[in-house]
């Protein structure tokens, strides 16, 4: 988490980044000012909460702070990313960039629980069967068929999350394996993966447009 907050301040305008779940703080570069941190943490996350309650999809919360931007970002499983930001930025660039972070952190989430599935140490040290032990979800390969649909799906994406599109597109494929056989008839799936983490209906119906012409012309030479 920490690699992420450094990544996060070092976009242009970006003065200090955290990230924090549930009211405790996960990494940050603020300064040293606990209280007035947690006091922002908790007024941004009851706001959330009171959007979330009256069924309004509204995932960032930008506040005027004198010359700086107190910026709010909306993650996965309630992460929220606050950001200190000057007043005259590239918004979209800085969009980018927290959905880039977004994916990480949900990659390191992943990466723990897999970590706790394989380290769960037996009962009082003594070894059980091992028929009891937990392990990891086997992940198959990519299917090389589908490798010229990926290519042009991350090309197409790009246009759509900018430098974000690599992870969004891996994160997606790895969920898309897990769930589903890789089969023609399932790639459908796989866009719906990646549809979820574009922010407008616009967006997301351009591109399940884009990406259904790749499938059809690409899957059938």
């Amino acid at each position: 988490m920490e690699t992420i907050v450094n990544s996060l301040t070092k976009l242009k305008g970006v003065h200090h980044a955290c990230i924090y779940q549930d009211g405790k703080q996960l990494a940050s570069t603020f300064p040293d000012d606990e209280a007035a941190t947690a006091m922002a943490e908790e007024i941004i996350e009851q706001i959330f909460a009171v959007l979330l309650a009256i069924e309004r999809s509204y995932n960032e919360i930008y506040f005027s702070i004198g010359e700086k931007i107190l910026a709010a970002f909306l993650m996965h499983d309630n992460h929220i990313v606050l950001l200190v930001t000057d007043k005259k930025i590239n918004f979209p660039l800085i969009t980018m960039g927290v959905k880039s972070a977004s994916t990480k952190i949900r990659l390191k989430i992943e990466e723990k629980k897999s970590n706790l599935l394989v380290a769960m140490p037996a009962a009082n040290n003594v070894a059980q069967p091992a028929t009891n032990h937990m392990v990891v979800p086997f992940l198959p390969e990519t299917n090389p068929e589908f490798e010229p649909v990926l290519e042009q799906l991350s090309l197409k994406l790009i246009n759509f999350l900018g430098p974000a599109a690599p992870f969004v597109l891996d994160d997606s494929l790895k969920q898309w394996k897990q769930k589903y056989v890789q089969t023609r008839e399932n790639l459908p799936h796989l866009i719906e993966f990646i549809r979820e983490e574009l922010d407008s209906d616009t967006d997301k119906n351009e591109f399940s447009n884009v990406a259904n012409n790749i499938i059809e012309r690409t899957t059938n030479t």
